[in-house]
């Protein structure tokens, strides 16, 4: 029997004690038909087709096999395309992420924030991804991330770039009215509104009744007051010099504006505080009361059972 084995770089005559610097024979003889080459270190240059070609020395027949080896090799880079620098609210935002030069085609993922958009099919090496810009994405990571094979999870290729994402000023909830608690008569007292908005609201109007407030009274921080919170909100502040008790019955309103709109907040105070959450879930006290309560039934059960046994205590015989 005779073994050749072709290659990218060359073609070798196999036997079975064939054992070079980087390559050996592999396989359970001549003699059971195995004909077969371990490579002892991988190198690019072998990458490509492979042909093995098996006959007998008195026998015209012979069999031919083919395979494809791949080499696999990390991406160099990754690519991140995003249409447009800024988006207004409810644009669509088109983006995708490729890796260039891997092999085979690695795993591309594309995420906002800690989000997972989307993750490319098995063989591709790009994903597409759009989406209506929403305005709590704005600052967000768009992240482009290339994993393979050939590499570790340290070592993935990324890129990354923010979302920049405009709009109006939002509203802070869909109750129509915000309570603000805490306050105390006498003192000073400041109403402070966390308003989202890009670009930063460029005006600031405050009104108490649908009236413009008494300065002596009252002292409304402009737009060139707010300052902005760590969590991109922007902090819009109303100081009553001395809170009466007619100020609890008052509607402090703020409309506030930007280039793409404006929002109206009606804010009432109360003297009451904060209001705690309420519980959804027993509390550790609560647990262990139900515990000791069952434990007292239990036992209540087998010394009634007890007595009825033995005749003892209330059952026993007159």
């Amino acid at each position: 029997m005779y073994c050749s084995i072709k290659n990218t770089i060359g073609s070798l005559n196999m036997r079975e004690n064939t054992k070079k610097d980087s390559y050996e024979y592999f396989g359970k003889g001549f003699q059971l038909g195995d004909c077969g080459i371990k490579f002892l270190s991988v190198t690019e240059n072998l990458h490509g087709n492979i042909s093995c070609t098996v006959g007998l020395v008195d026998n015209d027949l012979e069999g031919v096999g083919h395979t494809n080896l791949i080499v696999a090799i990390p991406p160099n880079s990754v690519q991140l395309s995003i249409d447009k620098n800024e988006y207004k609210e409810k644009e669509e935002i088109v983006m995708s992420c490729r890796a260039l030069g891997g092999r085979p085609a690695p795993t591309v993922t594309l995420y906002l924030g800690n989000d997972t958009l989307a993750t490319s099919k098995p063989g591709q090496d790009i994903v597409n991804h759009n989406r209506q810009a929403d305005y709590k994405d704005n600052n967000k990571k768009v992240i482009c991330k290339a994993t393979h094979m050939a590499s570790s999870k340290d070592d993935a290729k990324m890129t990354e770039r923010n979302l920049i994402i405009q709009f109006r000023p939002q509203p802070i909830n869909n109750l129509g009215t915000i309570n603000k608690f805490g306050f105390f008569e006498g003192v000073e007292g400041i109403i402070t509104l966390d308003i989202f908005a890009n670009p930063r609201p460029s005006k600031l109007a405050w009104k108490v009744d649908n009236a413009a407030p008494d300065l002596g009274l009252y002292y409304p921080l402009n737009e060139k007051n707010i300052v902005m919170n760590d969590d991109g909100s922007y902090a819009a502040k109303f100081r009553i010099y001395k809170v009466s008790r007619e100020d609890v019955d008052k509607t402090f309103t703020l409309t506030a504006t930007n280039q793409l709109g404006s929002e109206t907040y009606n804010v009432k105070i109360s003297f009451d505080p904060t209001p705690k959450e309420e519980e959804t879930s027993l509390g550790a006290g609560s647990i262990v009361a139900i515990i000791v309560a069952v434990l007292i039934v239990f036992v209540a059960i087998v010394l009634t059972l007890f007595a009825r046994t033995t005749g003892r205590w209330c059952f026993a015989g007159k």
